[in-house]
């Protein structure tokens, strides 16, 4: 039986840069007052239609969507915004004052696997709701900055742009359907449709000759209005007192359709095609739009599996202390829940092995120290240490060991 297409299993050889990077995220992110939230991977299909954009490749390709037994249509989680929102309108969050959360979990996407991009794919993400100041859309590319920076990731580069509001953007839509309209026949089926849907998608098209047309569309500095681009130039203001670099891109607007004001992108070049590890930017209507009070709101979700090819350097969990017991014997046992309960790692061997076997099995776990027991040792209340990393040996009375090693 083979696993699923786009699905991988993470063995015990690599979870130790899974456990590195997830616990490097939550320190980061809770150094900065946000509070986990933990979301179900099902949720209503309608929820997504309604947030992420029915034009998007996300809603129209991607989603695993099916009817449960009540024929009601249900889709496993493809992004992790629009349950967090949803979370924050049912149990009336706006009453607390509490506003910053994060994220780690599953998503799900049906997309063509490749280096970086699977079907299930893991992602750490922040939302802060109700603060309309363009200071904390700096903090979140800041959070962003400072949680590569913990992880040893540093050959990045971001990229910012205003997208505009629904104030500014339906006339940026108009210029850009005209623009669009003398290249229609050149371009990609489903930009074409997009042409009449929704434009500013043709800008997020990864097709080559599309991408090639899209450079010569109008940019929506030219139509921004002025609460947009005041809101923008402050966010550029702090993004530099933060000492955060950046790039400005105007052809940068992300491929969800909740996105408002400041989007953002960080990205690397060590990844090929899948060079975005990190994204995010406002989305001021979707908490309305979704059922809830007017509330602004903007977040991040980074990529786990790209950052994960992109972590070089982390702490390697290992065994503290392999106890090779000879003759199976109930002492072995009594030895190890000592040392657990002074924090240490134990692995007991229970398989009737030479003591050589035993060495060698101690040496690919990493242990730190190998515990050997044998009848002597029982009889005399004695154990023998072997330091592997120093290939060292001693003999220690039972307690004279224990006090060492605490």
């Amino acid at each position: 039986m083979e696993i699923l297409r786009g699905f991988k299993d993470i063995l015990p050889d690599n979870i130790d840069k899974w456990q590195f990077l997830e616990t490097t995220a939550r320190n980061t992110i809770e150094s900065f007052g946000f509070r986990e939230i933990r979301t179900p991977i099902l949720e209503k299909t309608q929820l997504f239609k309604r947030s992420v954009g029915e034009t998007t490749d996300i809603v129209e390709k991607e989603m695993y969507t099916f009817l449960d037994k009540n024929n009601e249509s249900i889709t496993m989680r493809p992004e992790g915004t629009a349950g967090v929102v949803r979370a924050y309108i049912d149990n009336h969050l706006e009453l607390s004052s509490f506003k910053k959360y994060y994220y780690i979990g599953p998503m799900f996407r049906y997309e063509r696997p490749q280096k970086g991009r699977l079907r299930q794919f893991h992602q750490i993400g922040i939302e802060v709701f109700g603060i309309d100041e363009p200071a904390i859309d700096a903090e979140v590319v800041y959070i962003n900055k400072a949680l590569l920076n913990n992880l040893g990731i540093n050959n990045v580069r971001i990229e910012i742009n205003n997208i505009g509001c629904d104030m500014c953007r339906p006339n940026y839509m108009d210029a850009l359907k005209s623009y669009f309209e003398e290249y229609r026949s050149q371009l990609c089926e489903d930009c074409q449709k997009r042409l009449y849907r929704n434009p500013l998608r043709i800008l997020d098209c990864k097709n080559e000759h599309c991408r090639l047309i899209a450079k010569g569309a109008p940019k929506i500095t030219s139509f921004a209005c002025e609460t947009c681009r005041s809101h923008y130039d402050v966010v550029k203001e702090k993004l530099t007192d933060f000492g955060v670099d950046f790039i400005e891109n105007p052809m940068l607007v992300r491929g969800l359709d909740y996105y408002t004001k400041f989007v953002f992108e960080i990205i690397t070049d060590k990844l090929g095609a899948q060079g975005t590890v990190s994204a995010g930017g406002r989305y001021d209507n979707l908490v309305e739009q979704l059922g809830g009070k007017s509330t602004s709101g903007v977040g991040f979700a980074a990529g786990e599996e790209r950052l994960i090819e992109l972590i070089e350097d982390y702490p390697k969990n290992r065994i503290d202390f392999y106890i090779a017991n000879l003759d199976v014997d109930e002492y072995a046992v009594q030895i190890a829940n000592k040392l657990r309960g002074i924090g240490k790692k134990v692995y007991v061997e229970y398989e009737r092995r030479s003591l050589k076997s035993m060495m060698k099995r101690a040496n690919r776990m990493n242990a730190e120290f190998a515990v050997i027991i044998g009848e002597n040792e029982k009889n005399n209340r004695k154990v023998m240490v072997k330091n592997l990393f120093e290939s060292k040996q001693s003999e220690y009375s039972l307690e004279a060991f224990l006090d060492e090693v605490k």
